[in-house]
């Protein structure tokens, strides 16, 4: 066996372990097939008879359309409905803000608490007196339009963002109509029109945290810029939401929260969900702190993993916003990362370590990869950005596959 195929045979078993023992629900011969892809890439990578990145692209693949089809076979545009929902109320003049914690997980085809900020009400108000079919049809394709814009500013081809909409944090925001999928745009705003990230927070709270990187640029401007942007929308929607609506939305917040403590379940892949708050917050802060470290792009790209790491509660759709720094790591690194992305614990919090890490110990495995793995040295790469990707500020002495986190 070579060293080379140490990735994909590591992704093959945790590939297998996440499904093996699952019920296909149906999915039949399509599942099984899955399966054996993942295996067959595996023993060919042994082989040599193709690349280990490619052996572990074919990996990744297959786990995401297996778990694609798993998570996406009823309550389509869940979120989405959420959203329209909410504005109904909102029109009918009823509190769409839960403010007691729930004890138990809505019965099928119910909605868990609206939490986004009063600002968004009178817009999905609007979207509950239109039709239906409008809407949805509407914000689907605006999503997918979004992501896939956003991806190209990323740096990838149009083939490669097509692909990757069979990632399942974007396949399963755009199945449930989340609206962390359109906010990505953010990220691709940001080093033009840096006063758009003040309006982050009135979607996410955690989105907060990518409006520091205007106070490490000294965009003394952008900052200026967000206040007004935020201040505009307040008073524009304020004469529909009234202040009530602001306190009332703090209490559904709070409740919330008090609701995760009797449901661990609306954690969902956070942190918080396995440390204490004394540990969880501690490590939040430390993360920030450190993404906040470099300036210009890299910065930014760092904050929004740190937005992530430090996401009070976190589902699959909102690793998307881990996307610029996943971009960054290379080789077997890459597609490793990204394959723990698709499955449950460990994986998703693994793929967060290691991204993290290469923040501290890139350079250090640069030298050690270069040194005990030298025949991956000589491998091709199999990268969404491409060869360009892998030359940006790297070692000369140390080749794509060997490279945990090259710096842009």
């Amino acid at each position: 066996m070579t060293r080379t195929a140490l990735g994909p045979l590591a992704l093959a078993v945790y590939g297998v372990s996440q499904y093996w023992g699952t019920n296909p629900n149906g999915l039949g011969l399509a599942f099984w097939t899955a399966l054996v892809a993942i295996g067959a890439a595996a023993i060919l990578a042994v082989y040599r008879r193709i690349t280990s990145t490619q052996a572990m692209a074919i990996e990744v693949l297959a786990c995401s359309l297996v778990t694609d089809w798993q998570f996406s076979t009823s309550d389509p545009l869940r979120d989405f409905n959420l959203y329209v929902n909410a504005g109904a109320e909102f029109v009918a003049g009823r509190q769409p803000y839960t403010l007691q914690a729930i004890h138990q997980y809505p019965a099928a085809g119910g909605h868990l608490p609206f939490l986004y900020a009063p600002p968004t009400l009178p817009f999905f108000g609007l979207l509950s007196v239109l039709p239906y079919w409008l809407v949805a049809s509407a914000w689907v394709v605006m999503s997918v339009a979004i992501i896939v814009l956003v991806l190209r500013s990323f740096g990838l081809s149009w083939g490669w963002a097509l692909v990757a909409l069979a990632w399942p944090p974007i396949e399963q925001g755009l199945f449930v109509g989340n609206v962390v999928i359109p906010s990505i745009v953010l990220l691709a705003l940001a080093p033009r029109i840096g006063g758009v990230l003040g309006l982050g927070p009135l979607l996410k709270p955690q989105n907060g945290i990518l409006w520091l990187w205007l106070v490490r640029q000294r965009a003394w401007r952008s900052i200026a810029a967000s206040f007004v942007f935020v201040a505009a929308v307040v008073a524009i929607t304020l004469p529909l939401t009234g202040i009530g609506s602001w306190l009332d939305w703090v209490k559904a917040m709070v409740a919330y929260q008090e609701s995760q403590q009797l449901l661990s379940g609306l954690y969902g892949s956070g942190l918080g969900r396995w440390l204490p708050t004394l540990a969880f917050v501690p490590l939040a802060v430390a993360v920030v702190a450190v993404a906040l470290i470099p300036r210009g792009r890299k910065g930014l790209s760092r904050l929004g993993t740190a937005s992530v790491v430090a996401s009070p509660s976190l589902w699959n759709h909102g690793f998307v916003f881990m996307i610029p720094e996943l971009l960054r790591l290379r080789g077997q690194w890459f597609w490793l990362t990204l394959g723990l992305t698709v499955g449950k614990w460990p994986g998703p919090q693994m793929a967060m370590g290691i991204v993290v890490a290469g923040w501290f110990f890139g350079p250090l495995l640069h030298r050690l990869t270069a040194r005990f793995l030298p025949a991956t040295l000589q491998e091709p790469a199999t990268h969404p950005l491409g060869r360009r990707a892998v030359q940006l500020r790297a070692p000369s002495r140390v080749a794509p596959e060997a490279t945990l986190a090259a710096t842009a």
